[in-house]
């Protein structure tokens, strides 16, 4: 049966690389890619891979929160293996971050179809609209309206970056009841979902260093994130305003920064703590406002902590808000570090990421147990739904315009999602 259906997968790589070369022709932006959360470039991705589907058999729909749903029955229609990921992009990105599993799962779908193969349960796969936090300022929008985990404060108070619209305006324009409680009547029960599996490149040079074709996530790393933070100092003419009697928001922020880093850097150099990150995404002062003589009197600044150690990661965290205490009283300045968003690490189903080592072996490929970023796949994890995901090494890294995929690797590790699937 495997063998079957590994050829029809083999024989779906152009109909697969046709896809992803008319999705990003629909969602270019410069150089990049770019497909906002909830907005016409990422409507028009799922819709693409909607109309291949359909024309293969698949049931087509939309589910209680606006994501894409294509469906194959199987013998056990009471149960159900989810292939998900996410159809945005994040702002001048690439266009296999997310796309490459929704397409994966799609492919997989159509492949059983064309070997004749019924699955032992119903196969979904869910096209997630706004994963990616830059458009509304946190993450898993998609999965989370899915799973019916988003509040009636959340519809209305989130706010898209590009659009200025609500989350709640967002679904009514795609004809979906912007209601907490309709929401969740319509959300997919995880009591109902055996297991739930996600392709995705890897989004960082891994792989592609060691020569290793597919990574199996063994952990999604944990966050803790400010998206909008803000240091306000005083501006000042920067001729007449002493070191002393200065609030420096830039100097302030920047000493922030070079603590954070040096804990980051003795938590290394302690050892066992390699999968550790800090970064500060953004980091501005008012262009309004600032100018070469002036001092400067406020910042504007992200901050994210991640690792798929918890302990370790909030006590970092602990320290850095310390530090900026003391930052802000000697440089007379006041930190704001506004809402606190992210989860917590958890770690992936052991037996799927045997089920996918040996799959891979079969295939005669080499892999590679590793952790792995924020995805999807947190929020079904966290409700104890098996998870497993599989990694395609990535040539360039990822959210950027450079980021890459091999078709031969993405298609060895759909047939990697269908064993697991149909397993």
């Amino acid at each position: 049966m495997h063998d079957r259906l590994g050829k029809e997968i083999d024989g779906l790589s152009a109909v697969a690389h046709a896809l992803f070369e008319a999705i990003a022709e629909a969602s270019r932006e410069g150089a990049g890619i770019s497909r906002p959360a909830f907005c016409k470039e990422e409507t028009q991705a799922g819709e693409l891979i909607r109309k291949f589907a359909e024309s293969e058999g698949l049931q087509c729909g939309v589910d209680g929160g606006g994501n894409f749903q294509y469906d194959l029955n199987g013998k056990d229609m009471q149960a159900m293996t989810v292939m998900a990921s996410h159809l945005d992009s994040v702002p001048m990105g690439g266009n296999y971050d997310g796309l490459a599993g929704v397409i994966a799962g799609t492919l997989v779908q159509v492949a059983c179809r064309r070997a004749g193969i019924v699955p032992p349960r119903r196969l979904r796969t869910l096209g997630f609209r706004g994963e990616e936090s830059p458009w509304f300022g946190t993450a898993y929008l998609g999965s989370k309206l899915a799973l019916g985990k988003l509040a009636q404060q959340d519809l209305d108070g989130l706010t898209h970056i590009r659009t200025k619209q609500s989350l709640a305006s967002h679904l009514q324009t795609l004809g979906v009841h912007a209601d907490e409680a309709a929401i969740r009547e319509k959300r997919l029960r995880h009591e109902d979902v055996h297991s739930y599996l996600e392709l995705h490149i890897e989004q960082g040079p891994v792989l592609e260093d060691l020569g290793i074709p597919v990574g199996l996530a063994t952990a999604i790393r944990g966050n803790i994130r400010h998206p909008f933070s803000r240091c306000a100092g005083v501006y000042g003419h920067s001729s007449t305003s002493p070191r002393h009697l200065r609030s420096d928001a830039v100097i302030a922020t920047a000493q922030l920064v070079c603590a954070a880093d040096r804990m980051w850097k003795k938590l290394l150099d302690e050892g066992g703590n390699d999968d550790l990150i800090i970064n500060f995404g953004i980091f501005s002062t008012n262009p309004a406002h600032h100018a070469m003589t002036k001092v400067p009197g406020e910042v504007d600044f992200s901050f994210n902590i991640a690792g798929t150690n918890n302990e370790v990661a909030h006590a970092l965290y602990r320290q850095i808000r310390s530090e900026a205490d003391r930052i802000q009283d000697e440089f007379r300045v006041r930190f704001d570090f506004g809402a606190t968003v992210g989860t917590d690490a958890i770690h992936l189903d052991a037996d799927l990421i045997a089920a996918a080592e040996v799959a891979a072996s079969g295939l005669g490929l080499k892999s590679l147990r590793m952790p792995t970023v924020g995805h999807d796949a947190a929020m079904f994890a966290q409700l104890g739904i098996p998870t497993g995901m599989v990694l395609v090494r990535n040539q360039h890294g990822s959210h950027n315009v450079d980021e890459a995929m091999r078709i031969e690797d993405f298609i060895d590790a759909t047939k990697i999602l269908a064993h697991c699937a149909l397993k």
